[in-house]
């Protein structure tokens, strides 16, 4: 059995909240403080049998703030659904009255949770009570399908939701027998009768041996002279003592000790390795009661697993669990697990407009080939992507340095506001930008991609950049803009690339591209950037070429974008150049000296030879400065996005930064 789709309504950080399809496993994932916990709180009202009932009954802090009041007659419910139980009599008995698929087809059954005022009151959804309500104005029940009649709250009993919270003392739960999980799974696998009976007789023949030592007796007798001497006839009392004397004392005596030579328990070891033997157990237990013909079907959830984990233990362990077949739920900020979780068992919760959604990978959204290849990508860098509150996905490692470098001297930390920037390490941007797209995770991202503009017999090899824009205008369900940049590349592309700067009209083609997030260059990253960027790439340029002769020869190179002159084969002379050092690593160094320029602002201001003020710099504006105006404005539309500002304050003079 498994969660098959969870609805979340009025709750907490929820207003109408819908997970469908639910995996299992499951691995929920987001900001701090989009309601991760409450996702698993909300669950724990339908199934956990644990959870006592006045928990239940919800206080005014628990209705969503986008809802009606408490006191206005609130709605709240939680629906559940479970699948997968066909070939289970016991969960077809237990689950009868709560199936809602028709005969015949695979059963799914559903459990709501409903808090809402009482019927005596007289106050039902989406009218005003004539008193003000209060938490005793109200009722809450667990029923089946869409039956508020039939009483499902028996349900828990046989399909618990069992939590780990995250502040989780597993030292102290193993060493309560009422919660240590060794004594649990010792409960559901106990030792052969005669293996008991055998041993509590030697356990009696050794204590009643204990008992005849003098000092042993010595310290009852003490006992019993001072609790007679404190109490009185009023209280008798005869102390002794006694050792494990029934099966239940045996098992609940019983030590996990875990080291080689048998010598250190688990209060001995670190909390992050009690937490991994915690886990275990209960998994093995868990398994065990699954096994059995009346044993309920327990689902695990388990608040931030990472806690005291080094990450290279994270990795192991969460890749073992995730990829095997069992009723996990995990809540993390770690990038590592979130790293060798399966794309299918991703929940991305996030917050849109005052209340948390929550976002899943369809089956069949991506082939198996693409899923592989994003599960490898998805190392534990590039999992921010998962965390991030904006993402701009670039070509190669080049520009994953330079763009937030270039961001921080326009005074826009990227990190800052949570924005990463994750190299595809190529071009085919398509299966990123599904993941992150409309039909999947539905996450804020931007896409910085060369132009490659060259003279080719078809359009898209003439202008390979923008044809990927196109084709990712769709991937966006932006179809009218595919059909717009379609038309537009038939225009420009009857043109022969100039030796100088681009095709005419192919500005407002790049323009209308980034209506679907996707800022295309003009050439190649370090052409597009040194009109811009000169003196500091002449700059790193040096810390790799001792020679003078090396030094003057790339300066050379670079005069031709100093002036707005440069041709095709300049272009390629200056790439030659920095690939002979490695563009990532010429990417590196140069990041540095572009993080310090001062006067940035001026610059740009020279470029688009703006001279009067005031002088407001619009994103359109940067995006007709060819070369560098691609990435500017790219820069431009995250600092709209999460500052609300432009990249640029308006200045009264090119002077000004």
């Amino acid at each position: 059995m498994r969660l098959s789709r969870v609805r979340v309504v009025n709750f907490r950080n929820f207003r109408d909240l819908v997970i469908d399809p639910f995996p299992t496993p499951a691995v929920i994932v987001g900001e701090n403080g989009v309601g991760k916990s409450n996702l698993l709180y909300a669950l724990r009202l339908v199934l956990d049998p644990d959870l006592s009932n006045r928990w239940r009954r919800l206080q005014a802090d628990d209705i969503h703030d986008g809802a009606l009041a408490l006191h206005q007659g609130v709605e709240v419910r939680v629906e559940v659904e479970l699948a997968d139980f066909d070939d289970d009599d016991d969960a077809i008995a237990t689950l009868d009255g709560a199936i809602i698929t028709e005969d015949g087809q695979p059963r799914i059954a559903r459990l709501t949770y409903l808090f809402q005022p009482k019927l005596a009151v007289g106050a039902v959804f989406g009218a005003q009570p004539s008193q003000p309500l209060t938490p005793d104005d109200y009722s809450w029940t667990i029923y089946g399908g869409d039956d508020t009649g039939i009483d499902m709250r028996h349900a828990k009993d046989y399909v618990p939701l069992s939590v780990l919270p995250a502040l989780r003392d597993a030292e102290g739960d193993f060493s309560r027998a009422d919660r240590s999980p060794l004594v649990r799974l010792l409960r559901e696998r106990p030792p052969a009768p005669d293996i008991v009976a055998s041993t509590l007789d030697a356990l009696k023949q050794a204590r009643n041996q204990l008992a005849q030592d003098a000092l042993m007796q010595q310290a009852v007798d003490e006992l019993a002279s001072r609790l007679a001497a404190m109490t009185g006839p009023q209280l008798p009392l005869a102390p002794s003592l006694d050792f494990a004397g029934r099966e239940d004392d045996l098992i609940r005596s019983v030590q996990l000790l875990i080291d080689p030579s048998s010598s250190r328990g688990i209060q001995h070891t670190s909390t992050g390795t009690a937490n991994v033997v915690y886990l275990a157990l209960l998994l093995e237990r868990l398994k065990l009661r699954r096994q059995v013909s009346d044993g309920e079907d327990t689902l695990l959830a388990v608040e931030e697993p990472e806690a005291h984990l080094h990450p290279s233990l994270q990795r192991k362990v969460f890749a073992h669990l995730l990829h095997e077949p069992n009723r996990l739920l995990l809540t993390t900020h770690s990038p590592h697990i979130a790293a060798v979780t399966p794309l299918s068992s991703i929940v991305l919760t996030s917050s849109r407009g005052g209340h948390t959604v929550g976002s899943v990978v369809p089956p069949g959204l991506l082939t198996d080939a693409e899923t592989a290849d994003l599960e490898r990508y998805l190392n534990v860098t590039r999992a921010e992507i998962l965390f991030a509150r904006g993402t701009v996905l670039v070509e190669g490692a080049a520009d994953a340095y330079l763009l937030p470098a270039l961001a921080e001297a326009a005074g826009f930390s990227l990190d800052d506001y949570g924005i990463v920037v994750s190299s595809v390490e190529g071009t085919d941007f398509a299966p990123y930008a599904t993941l992150l797209g409309p039909r999947a995770l539905l996450r804020p991202h931007w896409i910085l991609t060369d132009g490659d503009a060259a003279d080719g017999e078809h359009s898209h090899q003439k202008e390979p950049g923008l044809w990927r824009a196109r084709d990712l205008a769709r991937i966006a369900h932006e179809d009218a803009l595919h059909q717009e940049l379609d038309q537009g590349i038939d225009t420009i592309t009857v043109q022969k690339l100039p030796e100088q700067g681009v095709r005419v009209g192919r500005q407002q083609v790049v323009a209308a591209a980034t209506r679907a997030g996707v800022y295309v260059g003009d050439h190649t990253l370090e052409p597009d950037i040194a009109p811009l960027l000169h003196p500091e790439m002449a700059a790193a340029y040096d810390a790799f070429r001792q020679r003078e002769s090396s030094r003057s020869a790339f300066r050379k190179a670079l005069a031709p974008f100093e002036d707005g002159t440069a041709t095709g084969q300049q272009r390629d002379t200056l790439v030659d150049k920095i690939e002979a050092i490695g563009k990532g690593r010429y990417a590196q160094r140069l990041a540095a000296h572009v993080a310090g320029i001062t006067g940035l602002h001026g610059r740009v201001l020279e470029l688009l030879d703006r001279t009067d003020g005031p002088i407001t710099i619009t994103r359109d504006d940067l995006l007709m400065i060819e070369g560098p105006g691609t990435i500017l404005g790219l820069l431009d539309d995250l600092s709209r996005t999460f500052r609300g500002r432009p990249l640029f304050p308006e200045a009264s003079s090119p002077g000004h930064s």
